[in-house]
């Protein structure tokens, strides 16, 4: 088995769908979106384009964005009907050292 480690600690894979510039290019959030819909994707997140997350052992710890309207969402299956399910949350703006 082979592991990475980044300053001490194990860099390990995130679970699930992951989709970078969900708002950067045509088909992205929709293509996204289907996926986790039928399931081919698992549920996951979506990051706007300036958006970074940071996770530890799995779970969202941080989230900051150098673009005060871009967001980061949780995408679940809808209940039922098809479609999903999205959760905005908040993110941390960057602000440039003085």
């Amino acid at each position: 088995m082979r592991r990475t480690f980044v300053s001490g600690r194990r860099l390990t894979l995130l679970g699930g769908g992951f989709s970078t510039d969900d708002d950067g290019e045509p088909g992205r959030r929709s293509s996204y979106r289907a996926a986790v819909a039928t399931g081919a994707l698992s549920a996951g997140w979506a990051l706007e384009d300036g958006v970074g997350a940071l996770f530890v052992d799995g779970s969202l710890s941080d989230a900051v964005t150098r673009v005060p309207q871009a967001r980061l969402y949780r995408v679940e299956p809808g209940d039922g009907g098809g479609g999903t399910e999205e959760r905005a949350l908040p993110c941390r703006a960057l602000v440039a050292a003085q």
